[in-house]
């Protein structure tokens, strides 16, 4: 019961801020070659900069994948100076039971140079460029997408550079500064919007054969990258749905929620709209849903979708408000 009301009430969350932008084309969700793509450097004795850089990749490809661009992506760790034993990693993780499915995660130790490299250009299994590669992409899709999102979390700050490459050998860059992250943070603190027409333009984004991704680091670094991917406002024809084009906002906290009473089962969320509480008592056979919000007003959800609003400090009753039919499948979409 305490997961399903966690759940729950995040997707109202989600949808709530989800309203706002379309999810118009993935550059990588990390759900492919999650627990399997990886690339990790050992240095067998001290390296300094006049000596040659220790380097190594790997390549993963899903034919017929969703989630990541070309279906394949090349990864590269090239190490310039470090101890002996010092360890660098480039891994692509699962997330059990989180709001994002997967994520890419780098480890650098410190008194180390180096830099990460992820490189999108079909599935050629090799890290030679392929300006060509990803066959003339329209990052715009038909002029639909209009910003870059960029979900990601480090412990010191960063940039990332990204480089977008159009099958005439055009270029576009991006650099994306990245603060470092507190210890307890909102989701929505984490996520980050680039307008395209921010871009430094030496490309035309509407025919891209190649994108690499740039993590350079000359200290300790543990970063995390979430998901990329370009959005859009919806077009009037368009109606969002809880499926996964829309872009998730919400700012559910990742520290932990007060313990609940042994009575009931009990969740929090928090939302740029309101911040609530959501109680499901099991000794209600109707299956009502209790929400308390900032306004100290104490509402009920029936299980035909009805709320009912009491203020605690007038124990008056306001109108009842029917939720719409869209509200509970987007919320359904995302429970079962």
């Amino acid at each position: 019961m305490k997961s399903l009301c966690f759940v729950l009430l995040l997707a109202a969350c989600v949808f709530a801020q989800g309203l706002n932008s379309v999810d118009r084309l993935f550059i990588d969700d990390f759900t492919v070659g999650a627990n399997q793509h990886q690339v990790e450097i050992e240095l067998a004795a001290t390296l300094t900069e006049n000596e040659q850089s220790v380097i190594d990749d790997a390549s993963f490809t899903e034919n017929g994948c969703s989630g990541l661009i070309g279906c394949s992506r090349d990864m590269r760790i090239e190490v310039f100076t470090g101890f002996a034993n010092r360890e660098f990693t480039s891994e692509i993780f699962d997330i059990p039971n989180g709001l994002f499915d997967a994520e890419w995660a780098i480890s650098n130790p410190k008194t180390s140079s180096s830099v990460c490299t992820l490189q999108y250009d079909g599935a050629d299994e090799s890290f030679d460029l392929d300006i060509t590669g990803l066959g003339g992409v329209d990052l715009t899709v038909g002029g639909t997408a209009d910003e870059l999102f960029f979900a990601a979390v480090s412990d010191i700050e960063i940039e990332y550079t990204i480089l977008f490459y159009d099958v005439d050998g055009g270029i576009c860059e991006l650099e994306v500064e990245i603060p470092a992250t507190p210890g307890a943070y909102d989701y929505d603190e984490t996520f980050y919007l680039f307008d395209i027409d921010d871009f430094d333009n030496g490309c035309d984004l509407t025919d891209i054969g190649a994108i690499e991704i740039f993590l350079p680091s000359s200290d300790a670094v543990d970063a995390i990258v979430r998901q990329i991917k370009f959005v859009g406002d919806p077009i009037p024809s368009e109606t969002p749905t809880g499926t996964p084009t829309r872009t998730p906002e919400p700012t559910a906290s990742v520290t932990p929620s007060p313990t609940p009473a042994p009575s009931i089962e009990e969740c929090m969320c928090h939302c740029p709209i309101f911040t609530c509480a959501l109680i499901f008592d099991p000794d209600d056979d109707e299956n009502n849903a209790y929400y308390f919000d900032d306004d100290d007003e104490f509402q009920v959800v029936g299980s035909n979708g009805s709320v009912v609003y009491y203020d605690f400090e007038s124990g008056s009753g306001a109108a009842m408000i029917q939720a719409s039919a869209l509200v509970v499948a987007v919320i359904a979409a995302f429970v079962l």
